[in-house]
């Protein structure tokens, strides 16, 4: 047929056939015949032609309903039953595979009615029709064969034809992740008189892991009256799981209407969601509704002019960790087929996210577009009011800013950390942005600037960098970035700082670039500041999200250290710091050279020092990926010079071999490992005194997180000044540094050291004191004042002496320490030569207890050392006395040093004896330079008197000393009996004078003399030794037995250890029993003669040991001698043996 069809196209081209010989046929005749002919052909044509179509019928509506679904690629499959000019039925329809069929229908019957030549449907009758639908995990809808029906969407205005419509016992198969949802629906009516449609999926329920359903319905209902139609779709689920996104308690409602024509449509979707949760997204309470009204184009479905309004609700929200409480979002647009005006206004209770958190954060915008090539125009103005920065954060920003305590930089930092802190506990943050869109490139653009102020009165300003150009550009196709600006932070106390980026450029797959300068004008806080100014800035960061910022330019520094002060330490800086892997600070050229304005620490000023700062391991501080510091810095050969703080300007100078600083420890915990190699500082205190101190190593070990603290050592160290009576050596302990109260505090544990006293100067001299120890040393280092506190050990014997307390004030350069030695104990074990070798020699066989307490001050000038020695019963011997007992006292000493004394020390002696014992003395005297003794006054009770020694001036340790002894109102008897001479009875009072001669080994008596006093007393001898005597010698005896005697004289010369030389004379008469003078003096006739109160002149010169000079008279071998010494000159030589006891009665008158 279409052959024929196409042969019968073709015939109609030919040209009209000509008459034979090419004329025309006459005209009335030639037009009958042409319209007969015409008429019977076409009459017979169309009764063929109808009667082929109606013989065909079936044939030929089955070709062109087969190739109208194939030439879509649909496969399908139908029986026609009927066909006539009234209508058709079909049946068995399906569309799709044969064993899953996605639509099938079981009966079609449609009727139409002819309006002249064009059909026009009346009724449809669908009878089971069974539709297959496929819901993918992608949220995708598919209605299989059917998809291939579908046309691009035009823009031709359709209508819905007012038909009677029925559709019976209908089904939809829904093939969701979950599992199969079956759905019912039907409806009848005329459409736009009374048609109406329900579907119906019945509850239902799924569990599943990633997909499940929990109670999940839904009802449709469609409606067509008053030339409209109308549908409404409700959706409610108590909860679904999709891919992992749970929602619960879902309501969903969608409705739309329009008139037949669709002249104008309008459409709405609600919802109300509880709860849903999914990866990214959080909601509760989750509310909206969209709605679009429309009026269509006469002979377009496209949108004449329009609009749109939307509202959104959720008592809290969350978008990529960005939480809202309270949010409501509303919407509003309008326009034309060409263009349109949308605008939006945002509001939440509480925003919580990008690192803040908002009590009253809100937005707005507005936008125009045009709908040819979608260009367009906004404005949005975001404002972040009554805001603070989360906890995190601000911790993060404490962390920036880390304690540094007595740092040079701690207290700037330490202001700028407060202020930020306090400007993030509120501030109000406002952002403008602009959009535009032409030539399909959109922008997104920084125009005006963007600022955060704080109540503080501190403020962060984005601005742009040049009038004519934004800020920033963010611009697509790319996308991609550049611009130019400037952040500012000033006020509230906060550092001013500006940094200036002349050009900042990104693209994707490129790395971000940035220059510009870095200037911080008035970064201050008390007596400390940091200030770059036009420091050049370099900013690179590559797609990885690696980079680096690069400085160029010195930076100054000013600042406490410990209760010192840096000025103007500035590195001139040409580092990078780069990250990702971690991060870390490199010199990008060698070492940073190092200006040093002025040091000020422990009373010294150093000023204009100048060293090279250098990397260890390449890197200055680095951290690894998980926040692990490194590096570290060395300066090697330091040396800085300085003068003493005050008046005297002494100069000074520091040096070490080198200083070097690690880093350990993390990030918000960092460590810093400092070790001086060899440090010393030497003051020339004057021309020929310089201090020195000097030490081995010196460490410190500075922890520095939310607070910070410092622990360290210091070893073998030493420490000399000319002034000092020695030197101080192998120094070693521990020490640590913290703050207190937001000071920082030094102190000193474990100290220990060595004091040796300085080399005499010549070989007469002997040293001051023996090797010393300072043990368990401590002290604190607090607001410029050091307290000490230690104990002072006898290095030989570890016999601790004493404990001391020291103070300085580290900017005066005053100091004072005390010793106290409370309770030292003389023994055996301990000698005074064990502490000083000056009592070597001088002192000895000392025992008891004894106390000292020494003072000593200093100032930058002098140093001053005084002190007092409390003796409570110490016994002991020197090289001239050989007995001292009992010596109780205060000795208070005006130089320790050179040991002196002010006049007027004075101490009691319970027994001194250098051949004679004298008890109970007092002792007043002075002690000298050049271990001389000034002897004030000495007394000492002897013999019913008192001995005392005439002022003298000896020098200790000399071979010879001189003093003379005076005995004054000595009683007699007790003499007699102090001098232990037996059977011998004396009364009366003398004195008397004995210059001695007092050497290492004895003493000697030079002249001295012993004689009554004025009234004369009695002499009485009682003992044996004359008891056989006979003439003179008897004569002797007999008087001494009882004399009175009124001139008494003896004068002693010797050695006391020695003999000595002595010379007696006496007169009186004898009172006791009479004398017989018949030896002597006989008379004739007579007989025996005895006479009482006969004078005597006694005049003897003894020469024996001093111990037993007392006892002479009882070993005189000879008495005759003794009576003729009275005539003579002759010298007795007396041996003395050991006395017995003797008789203090005086002998009775014979």
């Amino acid at each position: 047929m279409a052959h024929r069809s196409n042969q019968a196209v073709a015939s109609q081209e030919h040209p009209a056939p000509q008459t034979p010989n090419g004329e025309p046929p006459r005209p009335v005749r030639r037009l009958l015949i042409g319209w007969s002919t015409a008429l019977a052909a076409l009459g017979v044509s169309t009764a063929a032609l109808a009667l082929a179509l109606w013989l065909t019928r079936f044939p030929i509506a089955e070709f062109i309903l087969s190739g109208a679904l194939a030439e879509r690629g649909v496969e399908a499959d139908f029986e026609i039953l009927s066909l006539d000019l009234g209508g058709i039925v079909l049946r068995r329809i399906r569309v799709g595979a044969e064993a899953s069929p996605d639509v099938s229908v079981e009966r079609i019957e449609t009727r139409w009615r002819w309006v002249g030549p064009v059909p026009r449907l009346e009724s449809m009758r669908i009878v089971a029709p069974q539709v297959r639908i496929r819901l993918n995990r992608e949220g995708e809808l598919s209605l299989g064969a059917l998809d291939r029906m579908r046309r691009v969407p035009g823009v031709r205005r359709f209508s819905v034809p007012a038909i009677d419509l029925t559709i019976e016992d209908g089904r939809a198969f829904i093939v969701a992740p979950f599992g199969n949802l079956n759905a019912t629906f039907q409806g009848a009516g005329t459409l736009g008189t009374d048609f109406s449609a329900v579907g119906r999926i019945a509850e239902s329920s799924f569990p599943g892991g990633a997909y499940a359903l929990d109670r999940g319905a839904a009802d449709l209902l469609v409606v067509s009256r008053d030339n409209g139609i109308a549908f409404r779709l409700d959706a409610v689920a108590d909860e679904l799981v999709w891919s992992g996104a749970r929602t619960r308690d879902a309501h969903v409602r969608l409705m739309g209407r329009a008139p037949l024509d669709v002249a104008r449509y309008e459409l709405e979707a609600a919802w109300r969601i509880g709860a849903l949760r999914a990866v990214d997204v959080s909601a509760d309470n989750f509310s909206g509704a969209i709605g679009a009204e429309a009026v269509a184009q006469g002979t377009s479905i496209n949108p004449q002019t329009w609009q749109a309004r939307g509202r959104l609700n959720a008592s809290a929200l969350t978008l990529l960790s960005n939480t809202f409480a309270q949010l409501r979002l509303e919407a509003r647009a309008e326009g034309t087929d060409e263009r349109g005006e949308a605008s939006w206004t945002l509001a939440a209770q509480r925003f919580d996210g990008l690192s803040l958190i908002s009590e009253q954060p809100s937005a707005n915008g507005a936008l125009a577009f045009e709908f040819e090539r979608w260009d367009m125009r906004g404005e949005t103005q975001l404002a972040l009011f009554r805001s603070r920065l989360n906890a995190d954060t601000q911790q993060r920003i404490r962390r920036a800013f880390p304690d540094f305590g007595g740092a040079p930089v701690g207290p700037t930092f330490a202001r700028a950390e407060r202020a930020l802190d306090a400007a993030a506990d509120r501030f109000n943050l406002t952002i403008p942005l602009a959009l535009s869109r032409a030539n399909e490139n959109l922008r997104i653009f920084i125009a005006a600037p963007a600022e955060a102020r704080a109540a503080t009165g501190a403020s962060l300003r984005l601005a742009p960098l040049r009038q004519d150009a934004p800020a920033l550009v963010l611009q697509w196709p790319g996308p991609t970035l550049h611009g130019a600006l400037s952040l500012e932070l000033a006020g509230g106390g906060a550092p001013s700082a500006s940094l200036l980026l002349d050009t900042a450029t990104w693209a994707r797959d490129a790395p971000f670039d940035a220059d510009g300068t870095l200037t911080l004008a008035d970064w201050r806080a008390q007596n400390a500041s940091i200030a770059a100014h036009e420091l050049g800035v370099s900013i690179t960061v590559a797609p990885t999200g690696a980079g680096r910022v690069d400085l160029r330019g010195p930076a100054s520094i000013t600042g406490p250290l410990g209760q010192g002060e840096v000025r103007d330490l500035t590195p001139n800086l040409d580092v990078a710091i780069l990250w990702k892997p971690g991060w870390r600070v490199v010199p990008n050229s060698g070492c940073l050279p190092t200006r040093l304005g002025g040091l000020d620490a422990a009373g010294l000023s150093f000023s204009n020092g100048n060293f090279a700062l250098c990397a260890l391991n390449d890197a200055l501080i680095a951290a690894d990926s998980s926040d692990n510091l490194s590096g570290g810095f060395i300066v090697r050969q330091l040396a800085l010079n300085g003068r003493m703080a005050g008046p005297g300007a002494q100069p000074a100078r520091v040096t070490s071999q080198s200083v070097a600083g690690r880093f350990s420890g993390r990030v918000g915990n960092m460590v810093l490992a400092l070790e001086a190699d060899t440090p010393r500082l030497s003051i020339q205190m004057d021309e020929d005194r310089t201090l020195a101190v000097a030490l081995r190593r010196l460490t410190a070990n500075a922890h520095v997180a939310d607070n910070w603290r410092v622990e360290g050592a210091f070893e073998s160290g030493t420490l000399t000044d000319p002034a000092l009576p020695g030197s101080v050596s192998t120094i070693d302990g521990t020490w640590s540094a913290a703050p207190d109260n937001g000071r920082p505090v030094i102190r000193i544990a474990s100290g220990d050291a060595l004091v040796t006293a300085n080399r005499p100067v010549s070989e007469d001299e002997r040293s001051l004191f023996q090797p010393l120890r300072l043990a368990n040393v401590s002290a604190i280092l607090r607001e410029g004042r050091l307290d000490a506190a230690g104990d002072i050990v006898l290095d030989a014997e570890s016999h601790q002496l004493a404990a001391f307390t020291a103070q300085h004030d580290t900017d005066t350069g005053v100091g004072a320490a005390q010793v106290v030695a409370p309770a030292v104990t003389f023994t055996e074990a301990l000698q005074p030569h064990q502490i000083t070798e000056r009592a070597r020699g001088i002192i000895a066989n000392v025992r008891g207890p004894a106390s000292a307490v020494a003072d000593v001050t200093w100032s930058r000038e002098d140093i001053d050392a005084r002190g007092q020695v409390i003796l409570n019963g110490v016994s002991f011997a020197t090289t001239t006395m050989p007995i001292v007992q009992d010596v109780r006292g205060v000795v208070v000493f005006d130089d320790l040093f050179a040991l002196t004394t002010p006049p007027g020390q004075e101490v009691t002696v319970g027994l001194l004896n250098p051949g004679i014992a004298v008890r109970n003395g007092r002792v007043r005297f002075q002690l000298l330079p050049e271990q001389r003794v000034a002897v004030e006054d000495a007394a000492f009770a002897f013999a019913g008197g008192e001995l005392a020694m005439q002022p003298i001036t000896v020098k200790l340790g000399q071979e010879e000393t001189r003093i003379v002894l005076t005995l004054t109102d000595l009683d007699a008897a007790s003499l007699i009996a102090a001098l232990n001479i037996p059977d011998l009875a004396a009364t009366g009072r003398l004195e008397g004078a004995f210059p001695l001669l007092l050497t290492a080994r004895t003493a000697y008596i030079e002249n001295g003399v012993l004689r009554a006093l004025p009234g004369g007393g009695t002499l009485a001898y009682v003992g044996d030794a004359g008891r056989n005597a006979t003439g003179i010698t008897r004569i002797a005896f007999d008087a001494l037995h009882g004399f009175r005697y009124d001139s008494l004289a003896l004068t002693l010369n010797g050695d006391i250890s020695g003999e000595v030389l002595t010379e007696i004379e006496f007169t009186g008469e004898n009172t006791g029993r009479p004398v017989d003078l018949g030896p002597i003096a006989p008379v004739p006739g007579l007989g025996r003669v005895t006479v009482r109160g006969v004078p005597f002149v006694f005049n003897v010169r003894i020469t024996a040991p001093f111990r037993r000079l007392a006892q002479t008279a009882a070993s005189i071998v000879d008495p005759g001698e003794i009576l003729n010494r009275a005539n003579g000159d002759t010298q007795v030589d007396v041996e003395v043996e050991e006395p017995p006891p003797v008789d203090l009665q005086p002998p009775g008158t014979r």
